[in-house]
């Protein structure tokens, strides 16, 4: 079928480009956010107190010693104690991928199992970009749905090759975005196949994903309206033929309830055990400003503009009208999640989210971007043009997210000169 040819081929060509950037030697790949998603491991496998997660500061001389001290959001405790200040679901999620290098470096002689060698560098990547490709291949299942193979083929080319999932999932999978399109896949896939069948394994994974996808990030909470509205009408009628479907399968929604809860309840299980606090916000002097949202920068800023630097974001957009057709249980949520994600993201005070290429927390809206990308490619009437739209989306999204790995484009103060000035520059 074309739709796993391309599945293939994007899993080979983001394999390819992460092994290409080699990422884990000088210990850059456990650096600033990567590493405060980690330190849970080491922390609690090898060095037996979760309230020290600073063994990162303490090894770096040994593995980059003329380098900058580590900026990895570490919180001080009193009692000379400390907590990451990003909570611990990408760790959960990248724990069996630890365990594995953990057990290679203690049976090398080669490399220190110390947490931080390169076995630990390196399993970590991949661990990325295997959560990348998971989340490809889950699309895939939801999109076979709805649409023809030919379709789901060039959707997929769109969303793994075309946006900046591509660099999540290769030269920055150490980074918490490609487990976050996991988790939105599977939770957008659950959410299908509960209100299609009714049944309690389809309402768990709701809860689990969900759950896993808050912990790791807090705000992805907001993609709990995916659940709630698909195949949602506004109609009085509608609205209590849901209920009712709701009151009939309560045991099913506390069942999804109970295990969100339980994903969730870790992490005040561990503030508490470190900071004897059961809620502890630990991104001190960051927040959101809800009444100023940055969304014209966000979205065409030379800095970080998303439409700018992922333009087949927006190209998707033009697939709503017809969505309504094809899937029209995804409409309503499509119609109100895009916005929602955009203006929360944005409405960050650090809107350009430090280091990053494009708008790295819109990763998680890729799994619902696909359908109306799916119903534009399958109703455009100018299907040859608008295909090779994609491919020279893609084409300029591989090559500036290269250019981006190579510190081309600044990781966060690009201006338009310095845009159309190292266009076509290879390296600096």
């Amino acid at each position: 079928m074309k739709s796993r040819v391309v599945f293939w081929l994007a899993a080979a060509l983001l394999t390819l480009a992460m092994f290409q950037d080699k990422r884990w030697k000088g210990m850059e790949v456990l650096d600033s956010d990567p590493g405060g998603y980690y330190v849970y491991l080491p922390s609690a496998f090898i060095y037996g107190d979760l309230g020290r997660p600073d063994s990162l500061l303490k090894l770096r001389p040994l593995y980059r010693p003329t380098a900058e001290p580590a900026e990895i959001g570490l919180k001080p405790l009193p009692g000379k104690r400390y907590m990451s200040k990003y909570t611990l679901g990408k760790a959960l999620a990248d724990m069996p991928w630890f365990l594995g290098a953990h057990a290679w470096a203690r049976s090398s002689d080669k490399y220190k199992a110390d947490g931080f060698s390169r076995p630990y560098q390196q399993i970590i990547m991949i661990a990325g970009l295997f959560h990348g490709i998971l989340g490809l291949w889950i699309l895939r299942k939801l999109l076979r749905r709805y649409y023809e193979d030919g379709t789901v083929a060039w959707t997929l080319a769109g969303i793994g090759l075309g946006t900046n999932l591509f660099c999540y999932a290769s030269y920055e999978a150490n980074m918490a975005h490609a487990v976050l399109f996991l988790w939105q896949a599977a939770l957008l896939y659950c959410s299908v196949r509960w209100y299609d069948t009714g049944r309690a394994p389809f309402a768990a994974g709701i809860g689990l994903f969900l759950g896993l996808a808050i912990l790791t990030r807090p705000s992805e909470a907001m993609y709990g309206l995916l659940p709630l509205t698909w195949g949602l009408s506004l109609a009085a009628p509608a609205l209590r033929q849901r209920a009712q479907w709701w009151w009939q399968r309560r045991g099913q929604i506390l069942l999804a309830a109970a295990l969100l809860l339980a994903v969730v309840s870790l992490q005040t299980l561990f503030w508490h055990a470190v900071s004897g606090h059961w809620i502890v916000y630990s991104y001190t002097g960051e927040k959101f400003d809800f009444l100023h949202p940055h969304l014209i920068d966000g979205l065409v800023s030379f800095r970080k503009g998303w439409w700018l630097y992922t333009p087949l974001a927006l190209l998707s957009l033009g697939g709503l009208w017809w969505l309504r057709r094809d899937v029209p249980a995804a409409w309503l949520p499509a119609l109100v999640m895009i916005p929602v994600a955009v203006y929360v993201t944005f409405s960050w005070r650090t809107w350009s989210y430090g280091g990053s290429f494009s708008a790295r927390p819109l990763v998680s809206l890729y799994p619902v971007l696909a359908l109306p990308l799916a119903s534009l490619l399958a109703h455009a009437r100018l299907r040859v043009a608008l295909r090779t739209v994609i491919v020279a989306f893609i084409l300029l999204n591989i090559w500036q997210s290269w250019q981006y790995a190579a510190s081309v484009l600044h990781w966060d103060g690009m201006t338009a000169d310095m845009y159309f000035r190292n266009f076509f520059r290879r390296k600096l």
